[in-house]
């Protein structure tokens, strides 16, 4: 299981980065990714805690495009990577019963898989006993 993530690392970063980075629309279009990413209405007021959190989004997924080239951020990134995912998807799970979720359902797919590989790649590269 180690050989299939020693082989996938770079791949899987690279996904994970992109399609994390891609909160970064929060950032720079709210009103457009609003309505077109999670059909919600944009509000005004809202405006700072959208852009906000796409940039914070934005910055996970750039952590992730760093990893690819500094082996030693992988697993410090894929801790924090985990908790924030993890947090995300409970969210998205823990609201499933309104309305506004409906746009949410594909990144807490995405989410999901990325918490999956990262588990296992944390899990083949835990440290041994002494």
């Amino acid at each position: 299981m180690t050989e299939f993530f020693k082989r996938t690392q770079t791949l899987a970063l690279f996904i994970a980065g992109f399609g994390t980075s891609l909160g970064g629309l929060y950032t720079i279009a709210p009103q457009w990714a609003l309505a077109r990413l999670n059909q919600l209405p944009y509000r005004v007021s809202d405006t700072i805690f959208i852009q906000h959190w796409g940039f914070l989004v934005l910055m996970m997924g750039c952590s992730f495009f760093i990893a690819i080239f500094r082996q030693n951020w992988v697993i410090p990134i894929f801790w924090v990577a985990l908790i924030e995912k993890l947090f995300f998807v409970s969210l998205v799970i823990g609201y499933s019963n309104q309305s506004f979720i409906n746009g949410f359902w594909l990144s807490m797919a995405m989410d999901s898989v990325i918490c999956l590989y990262i588990v296992g790649y944390l899990w083949t590269h835990r440290s041994p006993k002494h």
